[in-house]
């Protein structure tokens, strides 16, 4: 069981500053617990002396710092100085994000950390929640492809690692001396919108292009489900698993509660993926007029045929296992 669901069975608080909670760890004393109106509540253990510490609050996240609290956890009680840290109640649809992103940040604090450490560790869940807040950089085809990619690399730590952090980058995934660039379409016809760039092979390399067609099913995956199967291959890199999360936040956006309800047949985008080198497919020229600076296209690639031997996730396979060979 993981954590978000340890703490959709835990009983919500029924004291401002007694709790019943779950360790998050074997070295530090921070407990996840679950509020009186059924948020997700972190209790973060500071060392450091009881002194004024102003408390943080940005939409949907609170914190306040040298917080007295009880906490009964696996038959035990404790009680010591905690920052408590909440998302609100109002947003049920934030809360698994924020219990998993928040669980992979604080992996990485000192084993005694102080308020200073503590107040860093909130500020970056603020800048993810910050992303929250503003407009969408990426549409839900596109992310959830990117996601499903990952998801069935066979090699999600290098697929991980090699994901863009910006969802404004050239490419979804980019390497030493290669590139793969991910393209999701809900239509019959494989239509794919490129800008002219995104088809150029980087340099002294090979560039690829996965085309996904996706079909809304009801009872199919979403974003949540894909990233749930990434992070459970990620238990021993916290970086990545942070890196997951945010990259999922900034991709949504402020219309993260439309985007979290689509859901699309994982058996279909699996029979219907095509991944091509980049080479294969059709574009327009390259203008020789310099005052013309950019060129965005859309192809159909319907009858277009991949050169690769492997065309499908054995061939994305592949290029990413020859990519980890060079790189080890």
């Amino acid at each position: 069981m993981n954590v978000f669901d340890h703490f959709l069975n835990l009983p919500c608080a029924t004291s401002e500053m007694s709790f019943t909670a779950i360790p998050l760890s074997i070295h530090r004393k921070d407990f996840l617990a679950k509020g009186s109106d059924g948020t997700p509540l972190f209790l973060l253990h500071d060392a450091s002396e009881v002194q004024y510490s102003p408390g943080v609050q940005f939409r949907y996240l609170t914190a306040q710092f040298h917080a007295t609290c009880r906490v009964h956890t696996d038959g035990k009680e404790l009680q010591d100085q905690f920052a408590l840290v909440s998302c609100d109640a109002a947003v049920p649809d934030l809360h698994e994000i924020f219990v998993r992103c928040f669980s992979a940040a604080i992996e990485e604090l000192p084993i005694t950390s102080g308020t200073r450490e503590l107040n860093n560790c909130i500020q970056k869940l603020v800048d993810l929640f910050r992303a929250l807040s503003q407009p969408s950089g990426k549409d839900v085809l596109g992310l959830w492809g990117e996601l499903y990619i990952i998801a069935n690399s066979g090699n999600i730590v290098g697929a991980m690692t090699d994901w863009h952090e910006d969802p404004f980058d050239r490419f979804d995934f980019s390497w030493g001396q290669g590139c793969l660039e991910v393209k999701a379409s809900m239509q019959s016809a494989r239509l794919h919108t490129f800008t002219l760039e995104q088809l150029m092979n980087p340099t002294k390399g090979i560039g690829y292009v996965a085309s996904l067609l996706l079909q809304p099913l009801s009872g199919g995956l979403g974003l949540i489900d894909l990233a749930n199967l990434i992070e459970m291959e990620l238990s021993h890199s916290p970086a990545l698993k942070l890196k997951l999360w945010k990259n999922l936040a900034k991709a949504l956006g402020g219309d993260f509660s439309e985007k979290l309800d689509k859901r699309f047949d994982i058996s279909y985008a699996e029979r219907n993926l095509i991944v091509y080198a980049m080479d294969d497919l059709p574009r327009p020229e390259k203008p020789s007029d310099p005052r013309v600076i950019a060129i965005r296209f859309t192809a159909d690639l319907t009858t277009t045929t991949s050169s690769l031997k492997k065309n499908s996730l054995s061939a994305l396979r592949d290029i990413l296992e020859r990519y980890c060979e060079r790189s080890s």
